[in-house]
């Protein structure tokens, strides 16, 4: 069951990142397959379909492992569910998969000395 008062952190999300990329609700209409008035209603703390949260996931955050990081982080504001674990999939870790997926051999070496070198320094 979800929680009412949470979909506003949804809204509060949602006009953070319009007011972060300059968004009109019909720009972010448009941006996000969305009737300017989904948009509007979403901003109002209303209750978005499980279709309006993958739109909003793919919009602002792709096709890949950030779009299901972000589409996690969605349903967890509106209160569909709760927060994963740090260790699961977050939006960084999401963009940085994302990012290595079209990473030649060579570079994914590279990126691999330099998670050792990271990890290392986290030791010290």
């Amino acid at each position: 069951m979800k929680d009412r008062t949470a979909s506003s952190g949804l809204g509060e999300w949602l006009q953070e990142r319009c007011q972060k990329e300059s968004l009109s609700l019909r720009q972010a209409g448009a941006k996000t397959g969305l009737n300017h008035g989904t948009i509007r209603d979403i901003l109002n703390g209303g209750t978005p379909s499980p279709a309006t949260f993958r739109k909003l996931a793919k919009a602002f955050g792709g096709n890949g492992h950030l779009g299901l990081a972000l589409e996690d982080k969605l349903l967890a504001l509106a209160g569909y569910r709760s927060e994963r674990p740090e260790d699961a999939l977050s939006e960084p870790l999401g963009r940085l998969l994302d990012r290595i997926g079209g990473f030649s051999e060579q570079q994914l070496k590279i990126m691999g000395r330099f998670a050792d070198f990271l990890a290392k320094m986290e030791e010290k």
